[in-house]
């Protein structure tokens, strides 16, 4: 399945309401971009292999935990093989990025561990998905260190859902990984919105007078807001790279920017947080 049809309208530099249900469009379809390969959607481009069970075949779900803790890796496989409403595959653990990339760079959910990698998980996320493209997030925080703020900076940076290890956290990991693999990121919607205000921001400081994005180009540039690359945006929209690469020039000539590095996820969540604040 790709993106629904773009709908007629443009998109101008002109604040007002008129613009935000453009912009409830273009967030829901942003969340669609997992669904885009037909009747098997994400499952088949993160599962590693199929069971065949009496005649109906069933994709298995790849999932890997990077964290650099015994327990954690020990809890969260004892929560997993406890799942048995979708089937799933899980990888040696790893302790670092290095023993990550090691593997085959088949797509996979990744679990990343806030409290012991002492790394960004936006960038490792980033390298992650570079090795490995296609890959989905969960991070997993701790409740004292995961801010609104540090939320919203990693949900740009593309980590797709958040599960904070308070007393109930085993009971919610299997519900944040049936959500993101369907395509609903798992975060709180202060996020999403803050998300969509930032988009309408971004239009109204930095688009060219008299100029406005089409409906197509609006979808380009959220998923470039959030880390995509040429690839997964081609894939995620039905397009060829050529394609892809013919819009993110016009949307980047439009914004006055020079090349992505414009649309850096520290900048824009810093700007979301303070514009919540």
């Amino acid at each position: 399945m790709q993106f629904p049809p773009s709908p007629p309208s443009k998109v101008s530099s002109r604040g007002g309401p008129a613009n935000w249900p453009w912009l409830l469009y273009q967030l829901d379809s942003l969340f669609l971009y997992v669904r885009h390969l037909n009747t098997t959607g994400l499952y088949s481009l993160l599962g590693s292999h199929s069971r065949h069970t009496q005649g109906v075949t069933r994709v298995v779900l790849t999932i890997q935990v990077i964290s650099s803790h015994p327990l954690l890796t020990r809890a969260v496989e004892q929560t997993l093989a406890h799942v048995k409403n979708f089937p799933i595959q899980v990888l040696p653990p790893a302790s670092s990025e290095g023993e990550a990339i090691n593997l085959p760079n088949c797509p996979r959910l990744f679990l990343l561990d806030g409290c012991s990698l002492r790394t960004d998980l936006g960038r490792l996320a980033a390298r992650c998905r570079t090795h490995s493209p296609g890959s989905k997030f969960l991070a997993l925080l701790s409740p004292e260190n995961c801010s609104y703020e540090e939320k919203t900076r990693l949900f740009y940076w593309g980590i797709d859902g958040f599960v904070e290890l308070h007393n109930t956290w085993q009971t919610e990991l299997p519900l944040a990984i049936r959500s993101v693999m369907e395509g609903q990121p798992w975060v709180p919607p202060e996020i999403l919105l803050a998300f969509v205000k930032q988009a309408k921001a971004l239009l109204d400081a930095q688009l060219l007078p008299g100029h406005s994005l089409t409906a197509r180009e609006g979808q380009v540039l959220q998923l470039l807001m959030r880390c995509l690359t040429n690839k997964e945006i081609s894939n995620a929209l039905g397009i060829s790279e050529r394609t892809v690469k013919f819009h993110v020039s016009n949307v980047l000539g439009k914004l006055q920017l020079d090349d992505r590095r414009g649309l850096s996820p520290d900048k824009f969540a810093m700007k979301a947080f303070a514009a919540g604040a």
